[in-house]
């Protein structure tokens, strides 16, 4: 079974429209910065909790800070989904013993 792939303009969207909502801004640009539109650890962690909702991937909230600038994060979170993606694509449902991991009780 495979995942879905997500483009890069699907997260930039959702990056842009996450982060106007949560900072009730009417508009953001992909080159704006987080930090300098005041984005402190709290507001970072709202922001990380709805695209982990929306994308089902784990983000560390130190991408915010190591990759502020929006475009940069939403790249950040496009190679997130994409190692998740691979990690699932590479995993076979069957455990260390050969057994699938449906058959275990």
């Amino acid at each position: 079974m495979s995942t879905t792939s997500v483009t890069l303009d699907a997260v930039e969207d959702a990056v842009l429209s996450t982060t106007a909502e949560i900072l009730k801004l009417p508009e953001v640009r992909l080159d704006d910065n987080l930090l300098e539109l005041g984005v402190d650890s709290l507001v970072a962690t709202r922001i990380v909790a709805a695209l982990r909702t929306r994308f089902g991937v784990d983000i560390p909230l130190l991408n915010v800070f190591e990759t502020p600038v929006l475009s940069e994060f939403a790249e950040s979170v496009l190679d997130l989904i994409d190692d998740a993606n691979d990690a699932y694509d590479a995993y076979d449902g069957h455990d260390e013993h050969g057994e699938h991991d449906a058959a275990r009780v």
